[in-house]
């Protein structure tokens, strides 16, 4: 396997800020100015958490890939840790537009149209974790994802 380059290499633009969250502020042009973010100690070019002020939301988790210049975000709920939308991107803005979603407490559906790279998972949030909407969400995750998957002789399962 080859050694990943440099991240100061890969990423000059995040490097001339220090770091990626001092790089996400700077992109956001100030809209992530009042954002609870917070980088690697270890790792800070390539990694950072976005809070969300609701508290069945897990931070933002946004990390830089090592081979390739582009970006991954990861959202989870704060009781099983499941994901509630994750996604790739090449574009340093939109994952900016999908943090400040994130941290603004947006609804899932309103993150996906602030930053369209976003996939949600097909779970939906269940702040009050009632047992059967916990249950009626993984069931539409498993829809979500076996819709996805391609069988040509099967149709689509209806949500």
């Amino acid at each position: 396997m080859p050694i990943p380059p440099d991240p100061a290499d890969l990423y000059p633009d995040v490097a001339s800020h220090a770091s990626l969250r001092a790089a996400l502020h700077a992109v956001s042009e100030g809209c992530l100015a009042t954002a609870s973010m917070r980088s690697s100690e270890s790792e800070p070019l390539t990694h950072v958490s976005v809070d969300c002020p609701l508290p069945h939301r897990n931070p933002l988790l946004i990390s830089a890939w090592v081979h390739e210049r582009r970006w991954s975000i990861r959202g989870t709920d704060s009781f099983q840790d499941l994901e509630l939308v994750g996604g790739r991107a090449e574009q340093l803005k939109v994952v900016a537009a999908a943090a400040l979603a994130w941290h603004n407490g947006e609804p899932l559906d309103a993150l996906q149209q602030a930053a369209p790279f976003a996939h949600l998972s097909g779970r939906f949030e269940v702040p009050d974790l009632d047992p059967a909407r916990l249950t009626a969400s993984e069931w539409q995750h498993l829809r979500t994802e076996a819709n996805e998957l391609d069988y040509p002789w099967d149709p689509p399962i209806k949500p």
